[in-house]
């Protein structure tokens, strides 16, 4: 049973290639879950587009407080293409993997797809105190520019039981509108955690980034904003932890 206290965010500018000449995270997962292993984090998770799939178990076997590490396989290329997200768990010695796939990133267009979603998946997406949802599920809630609120129209939120009080939401890149940080507000308020951490290094059509000045993730809790800055390390790896109780 999963049980989140302590949870490390993890992300990096997939631009860029690694000391292992891979842009993944490859060349620093090891050194990345020992660092948190270090700190007592229970979960680690790892903003998408995280490995190219290769044997990630001998560095798990390792580990002594993580229990629980959260990554999303690919292929890399001009452009990249998920595979599977996995969820590694650890119960006593053994570790086991578990297999998510989003199921949608907007509402345009999919709306007819949120009543099973709501139905089917979300019921698995609980494990133990938390709810994972990938990427733009958290569109799941409904933004309306005539109110300027968020409504759970699908009843999503509703859906997600109130002992699951962690939503971890891994997310490939940097979403720049407004709302979805209003989206995770909502879904963080009567005293529900959300964790969302992406990637940096995405190029607009003109050849820029949007990536910001802050770090590469948001917490919310009980409808507030909570800031958690980057542990210092040397492997151009941002890392953050946060505490949920």
């Amino acid at each position: 049973m999963l049980k989140a206290v302590r949870v490390g965010v993890v992300s990096r500018d997939y631009s860029r290639h690694f000391g292992n000449g891979h842009r993944d995270f490859s060349g620093t997962f090891g050194e990345v879950l020992k660092i948190l292993d270090e700190r007592r984090c229970d979960v680690v998770l790892f903003s998408l587009y995280s490995l190219v799939q290769r044997d990630m178990m001998p560095p798990l076997r390792l580990l002594r407080h993580v229990r629980t590490v959260m990554y999303e396989e690919f292929i890399d290329g001009t452009k990249r293409h998920a595979q599977r997200y996995v969820v590694a768990h650890r119960s006593g010695s053994t570790w086991r993997e578990y297999e998510l796939k989003q199921v949608f990133g907007t509402l345009s267009g999919n709306e007819h797809k949120l009543a099973g979603f709501v139905r089917e998946e979300v019921p698995r997406r609980i494990l133990g105190n938390c709810c994972v949802l990938l990427c733009g599920e958290t569109n799941g809630v409904k933004y309306s520019p005539k109110a300027k609120a968020v409504h759970d129209v699908f009843g999503l939120r509703k859906a997600i039981p109130k002992e699951a009080n962690v939503i971890l939401n891994p997310v490939h890149d940097r979403m720049t509108r407004f709302e979805m940080k209003v989206k995770r507000r909502f879904l963080s308020e009567h005293g529900r955690w959300v964790l969302s951490v992406w990637n940096k290094g995405k190029k607009d059509k003109n050849g820029r980034t949007k990536d910001g000045t802050k770090p590469a993730w948001t917490v919310f809790f009980n409808g507030k904003e909570k800031e958690i800055r980057p542990l210092a390390n040397q492997l151009g790896i941002e890392i953050g932890v946060v505490d949920l109780i």
